[in-house]
């Protein structure tokens, strides 16, 4: 009876399921999908491709780009539209223009551009050739003195510079196809401003493609920001390929495990094809990795992985759709484009690259032909037709997109398709779960039936399954606590030997000459021993150091954690250390600021008190060490009601900007302008370091200037509430 009770039941929901109109599914997963797009977008508009070219539009009229009227802000970028400067078929250096600010001939042009389409002595301007484009750029006098440029990937190479210093290069710029290098690489440059001014001189040659210039727009900002935009660009690029890399082989894995669902295979074909695509454009994570890949290689697989993409999708929707879709149809699409692949195989860059069009045209028939089979197959009521004919759209949408701005009809972007193609790639993932669900049932409905049957030995392995689960996870809580011991072990018998070599070769030279009788008199042998003495003294701190700072990243020293309130722990970290700063010759003072400590409602922090005179002390001891008598050391409380802030500032002689990156590592004392007065063996700020993360704070640097000071800060979050 029990059994008969649950097979109706299973057979209730499988004929509920089945019942079901599949269609009525599609707009809610459509309008999910969408929300991802939006949010997705979202989180890459302010240095995606797709918004960077909407923003802070600017243009250059002569030669000048003016934007000392702009409310210059920190988070904009400038895209160096408009007309710049032009000597054609020349390749005048900078120093030249400072000799004579206009050579002659010149011309303006506007960027960016091909410079194809100009018309010059009544004749079009071919692809091939040389010439030199300059701008300047008059900034705001708010503006950052280090700005940084993003230089977009030109045809074919190029050398770039800024107020007369090349910050830039890729390929060779020649004036003969035998005497340039073609190369496609996207690169980012700083830029000095003098006087508030920037001048770019720029030249390019191409003899390798059909046209030549500069095609996309040339971008300024602060370095954050550039940099920002660019990790973004490459973020985005490396998610793309890496989710049709695993979709491709997600999809060969089915079927290889299922051979009969052939659409299967040329959609994780197509995955992979274009996957090695997005490789090639944007910000090309190819070249970025190989920074010497051959440029003509890198075209033709670009023009290659476009032609097979055609022939791999037809396939795919003839075994998707085979009732919707044409065999003639399908020949006459992929015959042409095997072809036309063979055809950029055996032709040089010059002679293929003309036949772009060609190509496009039947990218656009193909669409075409796509979406009739997609809304045969809606009208067809054929499952998934829906959300396939949403994401199809907005696929072909984006690449027709992409299209005009190849050819200079739209100004948006030429990548718009990787949004097209991740919206694709992740509907036909959304369609392979709505299949794998409806075989679920079937296994639901055996797993029901055997539960039924097998409830006793279900609850048991249930318990035994708990068990190992916890077992499970208290070894492994061992094995990561061995595998931090271990490191700890490692780190500590490397700087051991690291840092002890030295003085273990002093002493025994020392006692050599003691022992040889080379010490001729008593003060000699006193200087000695005294020599050897403070040797061995340096060595025992050392070892104490390290031994400590090794408990530390193993997280075996217990630290004795007590609330309290932020004012009272800087006025005892800070009074300790008063008398030995004003010994020393320093002002000394402390300042409390942030909104809390402003309305007298001081933060609670959880702290180690100890352990926290030991960062502090570290911090003002360094600054009293690099402090020449009469300076000053500033200590400031932050309290903003949302943690703790201490800024620790010295009139000092600062840190060289190349150390600053390094200075919290462990044995970095490379910075010679701060290691002239102490023997400090670099490991007082990496104690401090590990002490601070201890308690789920950081450590920095906020500023240094030569010979001006130091400013390091360290942030406390404010203590848990116990419910």
């Amino acid at each position: 009876m029990a059994q008969n009770r649950t097979k109706s039941v299973i057979e209730a929901r499988e004929s509920e399921w089945n019942s079901m109109p599949s269609e009525r599914m599609f707009p809610v997963l459509t309008a999910f999908f969408l929300l991802l797009l939006i949010l997705a977008m979202a989180l890459f508009s302010e240095g995606s491709r797709f918004f960077s070219s909407l923003s802070h539009a600017a243009a250059a009229e002569k030669g000048v780009l003016d934007l000392r009227t702009r409310d210059w802000k920190p988070n904009e970028t400038v895209s160096l539209n408009g007309e710049w400067e032009f000597y054609w078929n020349r390749l005048v250096p900078p120093d030249e223009f400072a000799e004579n600010a206009s050579p002659l001939p010149m011309q303006y042009f506007s960027i960016p551009g091909a410079w194809n389409k100009t018309v010059t002595g009544g004749q079009s301007r071919p692809g091939d050739g040389f010439a030199t484009y300059r701008l300047k750029v008059l900034l705001p006098e708010q503006a950052d003195e280090m700005l940084m440029l993003w230089i977009p990937a030109m045809n074919t190479s190029y050398r770039l510079w800024v107020n007369g210093q090349e910050v830039a290069e890729a390929g060779h710029v020649g004036t003969s196809k035998w005497s340039s290098v073609p190369q496609y690489i996207t690169q980012t440059a700083a830029a000095h401003t003098q006087d508030s001014q920037l001048d770019l001189v720029l030249q390019v040659s191409n003899f390798d493609h059909q046209k030549g210039g500069v095609l996309k727009p040339i971008k300024l900002g602060s370095i954050d920001m550039i940099m920002r935009s660019k990790e973004l660009c490459t973020g985005f690029d490396t998610l793309l390929i890496g989710s049709l890399l695993i979709m491709g082989l997600y999809h060969l894995g089915v079927f290889a495990a299922r051979t009969k669902e052939q659409s299967v295979l040329y959609f994780g074909l197509f995955c992979l094809l274009f996957s090695l695509r997005v490789t090639l454009l944007g910000e090309s994570v190819l070249t970025r990795m190989f920074p010497d890949f051959n440029w003509t290689l890198l075209l033709k697989m670009e023009y290659l992985t476009a032609a097979l993409g055609i022939p791999l999708f037809a396939l795919f929707f003839s075994k998707l759709y085979p009732c919707e879709s044409s065999r003639k149809i399908d020949f006459a699409l992929c015959a042409p484009m095997l072809a036309y692949s063979l055809f950029v195989v055996i032709s040089p860059t010059t002679v293929f690259t003309p036949t772009l069009i060609v190509l496009q045209l039947f990218v656009a028939a193909s669409i075409v032909y796509f979406m009739s089979i997609i809304t045969l197959a809606l009208l067809h009521k054929r499952e998934g037709s829906g959300i396939v004919l949403v994401a199809c759209s907005i696929f072909a949408l984006t690449i027709v997109n992409d299209m005009l701005y190849a050819h200079e009809l739209v100004h948006t972007t030429d990548q718009m398709s990787g949004y097209g193609l991740l919206i694709f790639v992740f509907s036909q993932s959304i369609l392979l779960s709505t299949k794998l669900s409806r075989a679920y049932i079937n296994e639901e409905r055996l797993s029901a039936a055997l539960t039924e049957l097998n409830t006793g030995l279900h609850d048991k392995i249930k318990s035994h399954t708990l068990a190992l689960e916890q077992a499970n996870e208290a070894l492994k809580r061992k094995n990561d606590e061995l595998s931090r011991l271990e490191n700890s072990r490692s780190h500590l018998l490397s700087n051991i030997s690291h840092d002890l070599g030295t003085p273990l070769t002093t002493i025994q030279c020392y006692l050599e000459a003691i022992m040889d009788g080379m010490v001729d008199t008593e003060d000699q042998k006193t200087r000695y021993l005294q020599i050897i003495h403070s040797k061995v003294v340096g060595m025992d701190r050392l070892i104490e150091d390290l031994f400590h700072l090794s408990q530390l990243e193993a997280r075996q020293v217990a630290f004795k954690m007590q609330p309290m309130q932020t004012r009272r722990l800087i006025e005892l970290l800070y009074t300790r250390y008063e008398l030995d700063v004003r010994n020393a010759g320093l002002r000394y003072t402390l300042n409390m600021k942030g909104t809390a400590a402003e309305r007298g409602m001081f933060s609670t922090v959880e702290v180690d008190l100890e352990r926290l005179h030991q960062v502090f002390g570290n911090l003002i001891h360094n600054s009293v060490k690099f402090t020449p008598e009469g300076g000053s050391i500033d200590v400031e409380l932050v309290d903003d009601g949302q943690g703790m802030l201490c800024r620790i500032s010295d009139s000092g002689i600062g840190i060289h900007p190349e150390d600053l990156p390094y200075i919290f590592d462990r044995f970095y004392t490379n910075n010679k302008s701060r290691n002239t007065k102490t023997s400090g063996k670099g490991l007082g700020l990496s104690i401090a370091k590990e002490i601070v993360e201890y308690h789920g704070g950081r450590i920095w640097v906020e500023g240094s200037d030569h010979q001006k000071g130091t400013v390091i800060c360290f942030s406390i979050p404010l203590a848990q509430v116990k419910e």
